[in-house]
């Protein structure tokens, strides 16, 4: 790797490869909690932030957020990095297209400060007694308050169903693997088959929580910006409700594991 002032240090590519693991290992605790809340029936699915609180609950969960920890911090470092500099894209950072990719990287890195922010409450047991769903619905009745409160939580749904939108793109063209190189590799087929599913699980419960949220604009009422866990529980209402929360939850597994296993085969493009 040449050293060059258009080329990734070590140390970023490093937060970029760390930071993508702990992204996966995310997806992979939801939707592992959200597959025990289907079996389990009384249980409401957790968001990212009530599954960190369970994992911390015992002694092993302990240590396993920790690692995890260090691994969000890394991501959440990574996307403010590529929100600021955009190492990767240096001599077209301020190209129109690129300054909306950066602040969707921005909008990642301050929503992985919040979890990792959590992540470490919970780590050092100082969780405070919050709900499935609740911290969303408090921010959303806070922003609310403000004259243009209601089309900023608005915008922002827009903008997360946009993004959920934009998964179902990813797993049904070669964009899923851009960023990678499967070449020489026999998993090439199943790491395909792994991003088509669990992307498509990914952009469903975005598009979900998105659509929630721009319902809560519309309606000023903050009961529909309830989050991951409650576009999960409502995943579960209807006839074949189980069902379909199952499926959602293995997909999100599967794409926890499509980015795990990916990551190896990762390659940074220097600018």
């Amino acid at each position: 790797m040449t050293e060059g002032s258009d080329s990734l240090k070590r140390w970023e590519r490093w937060l970029g490869h760390v930071g993508y693991l702990a992204e996966g290992g995310i997806y992979l605790l939801v939707g592992l909690y959200a597959l025990v809340a289907d079996i389990e029936r009384r249980r409401q699915p957790n968001g990212s932030l009530g599954a960190l609180t369970e994992l911390g609950a015992t002694p092993l969960g302990k240590v396993l957020l920790a690692v995890l920890s260090v691994g969000l911090a890394a991501f959440a470092l990574w996307q403010l990095l590529l929100a600021i500099v955009d190492p990767e894209h240096r001599k077209e950072r301020r190209v129109r297209r690129r300054l909306l990719v950066r602040l969707g990287h921005l909008f990642s890195g301050v929503l992985y400060t919040v979890i990792l922010g959590r992540a470490l409450w919970s780590l050092f047991g100082l969780d405070m007694d919050i709900g499935n769903g609740q911290t969303q619905a408090q921010w959303t009745t806070w922003v609310v308050r403000f004259p243009l409160g209601r089309y900023v939580i608005g915008m922002v749904g827009a903008g997360i169903a946009a993004f959920g939108c934009f998964q179902f793109f990813r797993a049904l063209t070669g964009h899923k693997t851009k960023h990678v190189d499967l070449s020489e590799t026999r998993l090439r087929i199943p790491i395909k088959v792994l991003g088509v599913y669990g992307l498509i699980s990914r952009g469903i419960l975005f598009t979900l929580v998105g659509l929630y949220l721009i319902g809560a604009a519309w309606r000023l009422d903050t009961r529909y910006a309830g989050g991951i866990s409650h576009a999960l529980g409502t995943i579960r209402q209807g006839s074949y409700g189980r069902w379909l929360l199952g499926a959602e939850a293995v997909g999100l597994i599967t794409f926890g594991l499509f980015q795990i296993t990916k990551e190896r085969f990762r390659r940074f493009h220097d600018s």
